[in-house]
């Protein structure tokens, strides 16, 4: 038996991951796990996770309905956000907070960009699908991954990549 996390927001209720642990203590460890990464009583950690999560929030709710921009665009699915928050929780807490925005399709973009040759950006689909690109110097990167259990490990690495040079200026 397979059991399914949900999120209740907005009204919405979707399966996002499958977990095969049934037992109390697996339900226990998820819970100790999520609230230890998450440093929800961290100033310097937590806050910058949570006020990501309210943009990403209020970002889908601006863009719920057809032609939200005025220019034909399409409209956000639940599904999308729920993938996109999905993406936010698993990204370390020591990466930077991306911009986040949403794109013509429909998709939710979240952007690093540092220089015009620094930047990194990855678009959310409603199906977990993330389309990403990277310019790093005269060095590009860019692909298709699913969202599933963990992030892929190409959007990992470059998003190291993206973020070393950031976090190395901010540390100095």
């Amino acid at each position: 038996m397979t059991v399914a996390d949900f999120s209740l927001e907005s009204g919405l209720a979707v399966a996002i991951w499958p977990d095969n642990a049934l037992s109390d203590e697996a339900e226990n460890f998820r819970a100790q796990v999520a609230s230890a990464s998450e440093f929800r009583s961290s100033v310097a950690l937590g806050q910058q996770k949570q006020a990501a999560a309210d943009v990403l929030l209020e970002t889908y709710l601006s863009a719920r309905s057809d032609n939200w921009d005025g220019l034909g665009s399409a409209a956000v699915e639940p599904s999308t956000y729920l993938y996109a928050k999905q993406f936010l929780a698993l990204l370390s807490s020591t990466t930077p907070m991306p911009e986040i925005f949403v794109d013509r399709d429909g998709e939710i973009c979240l952007e690093w960009d540092y220089t015009p040759r620094r930047v990194f950006s990855v678009a959310v689909g409603r199906d977990g699908t993330l389309n990403y690109a990277g310019l790093f110097g005269h060095s590009k990167a860019h692909g298709v991954e699913q969202l599933y259990e963990g992030l892929p490990a190409a959007i990992s690495s470059n998003l190291e990549r993206v973020t070393a040079t950031a976090t190395t200026r901010s540390n100095s």
